[in-house]
């Protein structure tokens, strides 16, 4: 019976030594080693579904705001631009001469074909403001130790009702993101590796999506010529310049 005790108290005292950071000190530092005032990158996107593979790239532009300018300069896209502002996405089709405006259910829509939505990658990634969290365990991903916290939405209108991080417990950066739709069904995982750094901000170079309803669909973005906290023309993220 000692025995027994001694482990149970054993095990109590360990799992109060392995929560002794809350989930608000994860979220809140996470953030913080991935914030930024502006940051510029050119990425490559590899899509496969069951027709084949595809590829195009693009350019990206965000500021501090939130507010991000993709523009896709090869591929069958290629001169169409993309701009988020808020919850409203804007795209310009250069063949048309053409910008419709999409809002609400258009930011689940798939980005030019890839498993990627226009939310994934034009997202405000401020979990604190969007979603109620808790952490509720330690897991391991590729052989490192993460936080494994659930999030969950605190207004319907959120792309996904539920997401389940894995925070690397010492670089405090998602590693594997799970998104769930509002009756609780898996609808995709993002793997985020190879992390740069650039005084003091972490960022992924490379960021994997697979679906997990269509098994076959997924996406790799590759980044690179990743610049961070240059001045933003503030035209760039004016809709009445998409044209141009």
């Amino acid at each position: 019976m000692k025995r027994i005790l001694a482990l149970f108290v054993l095990a109590v005292f360990s799992l109060s030594y392995a929560f002794s950071i809350d989930a608000k000190q994860i979220v809140e530092t996470m953030e913080d080693v991935m914030d930024f005032e502006s940051a510029t990158f050119s990425a490559k996107l590899e899509n496969t579904d069951r027709l084949g593979v595809t590829t195009l790239s693009f350019d990206a532009y965000q500021n501090g705001d939130g507010d991000t300018l993709l523009i896709v300069t090869s591929g069958f896209d290629k001169g169409q631009k993309i701009l988020r502002l808020d919850d409203e996405i804007y795209i310009y089709y250069p063949d048309a001469d053409e910008i419709i405006r999409l809002s609400d259910s258009g930011l689940k829509n798939s980005f030019l074909g890839s498993d990627f939505s226009y939310e994934d990658l034009t997202g405000d990634d401020d979990y604190s403001d969007r979603y109620d969290y808790k952490l509720v365990g330690e897991k391991e991903e590729v052989g490192i130790m993460c936080y494994e916290v659930e999030f969950v939405a605190k207004k319907l209108s959120e792309t996904y009702q539920k997401q389940v991080i894995l925070i690397d417990s010492e670089r405090f950066v998602p590693l594997r993101v799970s998104l769930f739709s509002r009756s609780g069904k898996l609808l995709k995982e993002i793997c985020y590796s190879e992390y740069i750094e650039d005084n003091g901000i972490l960022f992924p170079s490379v960021v994997k999506s697979q679906n997990a309803i269509k098994k076959s669909n997924k996406s790799t973005m590759v980044v690179s010529n990743i610049v961070f906290d240059k001045e933003l023309d503030d035209a760039l993220f004016d809709k009445e310049e998409l044209s141009w």
